[in-house]
């Protein structure tokens, strides 16, 4: 029987799931005009404004920070706040929120792949059935992507859009051991959060300046900024419950619930897209739920 704080972090983890599967259709619906390194720098951006001083405030004075968690939060927020986010916005923008989100989630995949090489974890039989129905899922999310191809893209443009979300599982997947160093120097999970967003945003913003790329004052009071603020807030509200329910419960009860966000995304890809922008699949629904099944195994016995 579950106890109350356990329910109140299932509740948590189901909005997260929700608010995930939301800020993915706002980038999708965005990108229509806008571009992804525009929505990637906007909504880190509002993801620093709404948590550091929250952060700030609640751990003031001691933040539990150590150099070597400061080292690994800041390697996190490279790899999956930025690089991650980066390839996660690009994708939905080649290829659509419905396909992206579950090759996406192999992220769990790679997680427990390195998780065996550098934190001395243990695969399982069942992490092997696990392993096997994500690599099915997302097998068959690429060919059903590439036999339908409807912008007519060569071969090499094709393979190469279907290869970004890849990358960005790996970055997403190099993030929990980087973070998982951290937190075993005892620094509070949203103290690591605040960390990592605040390194991604400072970075990613230096590297538009660099290529002078940075939105202008036109690019953002276009209508693509909106839903790149809501995709903000959106993912906002995602690490909070997720975070939060980190702190209530164990992994394998809120994982497991926030991993369904990959079914939300093509649920509301089918409602609120229209073919033009998403062309949802059976096919893709029933592949995403082979690979949302695959990595609920993986977290559950992990």
């Amino acid at each position: 029987m579950f106890e109350s704080t356990h329910v109140l972090a299932v509740v948590l983890a189901l909005g997260a799931a929700i608010a995930s599967a939301s800020q993915t259709i706002f980038v999708r619906i965005g990108t229509e005009d806008g571009t992804a390194y525009d929505a990637v720098i906007i909504v880190i951006a509002v993801n620093m404004i709404a948590l550091v001083p929250l952060v700030a405030v609640l751990y003031y004075p001691d933040y539990g920070l150590t150099r070597v968690s400061w080292l690994s939060f800041i390697a996190a927020g490279l790899s999956g706040t930025m690089f991650g986010r980066i390839f996660l916005y690009t994708s939905i923008e080649r290829i659509g929120a419905s396909r992206t989100a579950p090759i996406i989630a192999s992220w769990a995949l790679i997680a427990s792949v390195l998780g065996v090489l550098f934190l001395d974890e243990s695969l399982s039989p069942i992490h092997a059935v696990g392993i096997v129905l994500i690599v099915l899922g997302v097998s068959v999310i690429a060919w059903e992507t590439g036999r339908e191809n409807p912008d007519g893209l060569s071969r090499r443009e094709l393979a190469f859009g279907i290869a970004i979300p890849f990358v960005g599982a790996f970055a997403f997947g190099l993030e929990p051991i980087f973070a998982n160093w951290g937190f075993n120097e005892g620094t509070p999970a949203p103290v690591g959060l605040a960390v990592k967003t605040v390194v991604a945003t400072g970075c990613f913003w230096l590297y538009l300046r660099w290529h002078d790329a940075t939105p202008d004052r036109s690019s953002l009071r276009s209508n693509d900024t909106r839903w790149f603020v809501f995709a903000g807030i959106a993912s906002t509200l995602f690490l909070l419950g997720y975070y939060v329910g980190l702190e209530l419960a164990p992994v394998s009860v809120v994982v497991p619930i926030v991993v369904t966000n990959t079914l939300f995304v093509v649920v509301l890809s089918s409602v609120f897209l229209s073919q033009r922008l998403e062309r949802v699949t059976w096919t893709v629904g029933a592949a995403a739920l082979v690979v949302v099944v695959g990595v609920i195994l993986i977290t559950i016995y992990g």
